[in-house]
């Protein structure tokens, strides 16, 4: 069964007014022959209209805090300096037992190699040292980055994906807030050693690289498999870089990715596994362009190639008609096939496989209701708006049931009205429905920072305290369950709160996007609300904020 949509450009929520007194206007001859560069043109040939563009430049996201009341910004901040000195406890850990290392081992106080040995918490958490005021240990940081030598790979194969997250959203972080040079050479230096992982029959990445040898491979020796995810997740960074170099090859390379997609799977042929527009499948072989199944989802896996329509739209200067354009038809099949309302009222997002939905969600999923938020403010669409609130409510929910106050990695819920979702299930699963209106899949919290991205986000964009109360309890739960000497480590059962048990049941990770998202979009929701700035700075999928000052005409 295949699905037609109509489009959100046609429902109106993607046209806004425009202010033609705007103080950057466009090229008028650019956008009558349509720009050149990938992904400006949406999938029927139209370049982005100038007076919608120049409506959209004027608009702000971000609520005006002007009258909070001195009492609530003395606890917002004192909340601020108290997550800070949580990020100095797990900095002060990491400086003396591993630093410059990926990673630190935190409960045997050792170094961990992970990253190809180029320091991947060091480098991942430059953003978050500056932004926290902590200068002197970021010029520290930037001795370190200038010595990288990214042709020793430690060892290991290159994650391609997990470098360009990690290292190089960060070093361009890191050179758009100091505007230090070194940051930006080496990030152009670290994306030219990745490039080879693109040099395949249709452009298409490797998953794992060889930095040596510049030989790509899949995860899965032997196989040409990828995921949504990991060859969608370059955009950004590539759009910035070539912004920054004047070198359009960046930004070409990323949007190939989806032009070949695009061109070789469409929901028109009868044989394809891509079926609902705008649901993308997860699984994709790179030689041939084409998706190998036909499940769907926005969890892990798919996550961030969403995030990344929309997110490069916005750092495009609103230029990049063929993000938003998917972004619409991706967001509105969302809404009618890809969420369900759980016998406990909430709405969670699913896995959907073809035509059927799965009442399974992973934590991952959280970024959803942040990303959704502040799209729909900036288009202005109050009942988009309203989906994303509806979504937050449901993953917290899930923090919220828990003793730990901390969310399970994954969960299963019974929808409303589908009984078989809990005739199915088995008797320990079913107990956990009984309890807590879901089961826990996978009963362990990482640190991960999705969830509290998208408070984040809530609060910037509402000014309801609501949301920086809830971001406080997780940080309160994650005081108990997760700190240790020299650090923070994961808990192993979300449904057990340690501190009330007397024993910790710990995981030993501590990844570096605990120190470069996690500790950022906590401290965020608590700082002065005119830092880093939803109006002025777009992040990334690693947190890292990007400047939205570069304008964009059409060419680089």
């Amino acid at each position: 069964m295949k699905f037609g949509l109509i489009s959100l450009a046609v429902l109106g929520l993607l046209y806004v007014n425009a202010y033609p007194d705007s103080s950057s206007p466009l090229k008028p001859s650019l956008l009558a022959r349509g720009p050149s560069v990938g992904g400006s043109l949406n999938r029927k040939g139209r370049g982005a209209s100038p007076e919608r563009v120049e409506g959209l430049r004027r608009r702000t996201a971000q609520f005006d805090f002007s009258e909070e009341t001195s009492d609530e910004r003395q606890i917002r901040r004192d909340r601020a300096e108290a997550i800070r000195r949580g990020f100095m406890h797990a900095w002060d850990g990491y400086k003396q037992y591993a630093y410059g290392a990926d990673e630190i081992d935190v409960v045997n106080k050792v170094p961990k190699t992970t990253r190809n040995g180029w320091g991947a918490t060091l480098v991942d958490a430059l953003d978050t040292l500056w932004i926290m005021g902590m200068k002197d240990e970021f010029w520290k940081a930037r001795d370190f980055v200038a010595k990288l030598d990214f042709r020793k790979d430690g060892g290991q194969l290159t994650k391609v994906f997990e470098t360009n997250i990690r290292y190089i959203g960060g070093l361009l972080s890191a050179y758009e807030l100091s505007q230090d040079e070194i940051f930006l050479q080496k990030a152009v230096e670290l994306t030219d050693v990745i490039l080879p992982a693109f040099n395949t029959p249709l452009g298409l990445p490797w998953q794992m690289l060889n930095v040596t040898t510049g030989v790509g491979s899949s995860e899965t020796p032997g196989k040409t498999s990828t995921n949504l995810a990991e060859i969608g997740t370059f955009q950004m960074e590539f759009y910035r870089l070539s912004q920054h170099t004047h070198n359009s090859t960046y930004h070409e390379i990323a949007q190939n990715v989806i032009t070949v997609m695009l061109n070789r799977n469409s929901p028109s042929d009868p044989k394809s596994y891509y079926v609902i527009p705008g649901m993308y499948p997860l699984n994709f072989d790179m030689m041939s362009g084409k998706f190998t199944d036909s499940a769907a989802y926005w969890g892990g896996g798919g996550d961030s190639f969403y995030e990344y329509l929309a997110k490069t739209w916005i750092l495009s200067d609103f230029m990049l008609e063929r993000n938003i354009d998917m972004w619409s038809e991706s967001i509105q099949s969302l809404k009618r096939y890809g969420v369900a309302e759980s016998s406990s009222g909430n709405l969670f997002p699913g896995f959907v496989d073809g035509t059927k939905f799965y009442p399974y969600t992973d934590t991952f999923t959280n970024f959803i209701p942040g990303t959704l938020g502040f799209i729909s403010k900036i288009v202005g669409s109050d009942d988009y708006f309203e989906l994303a609130e509806n979504l937050l409510e449901a993953g917290y929910s899930v923090f919220d049931r828990m003793p730990s106050s901390l969310g399970a990695e994954a969960i299963k819920f019974v929808r409303k009205n589908v009984p078989s979702d809990y005739l199915l299930m088995k008797t320990q699963s079913k107990s956990m429905v009984d309890r807590f209106g879901f089961s826990l899949e996978r009963p362990y919290y990482l640190l991960r920072p999705e969830l509290i991205e998208s408070m984040f986000y809530m609060y910037r964009l509402t000014g309801k305290t609501l949301y920086a109360d809830r971001v406080w309890k997780i940080w309160q739960g994650i005081q108990r369950n997760c700190r240790v000497p020299g650090g923070y480590v994961g808990t192993a059962n979300v449904a057990v709160d340690d501190a009330a048990s007397g024993t910790m049941d710990i995981i030993n990770s501590t990844e570096s996007f605990f120190f470069a998202e996690t500790f950022l979009y906590l401290y965020l929701t608590f700082a002065d609300q005119d830092v880093i700035s939803l109006d002025e700075w777009v992040f990334t999928t690693e947190a890292h904020p990007l400047s939205r000052k570069y304008t964009f005409d059409g060419t680089f």
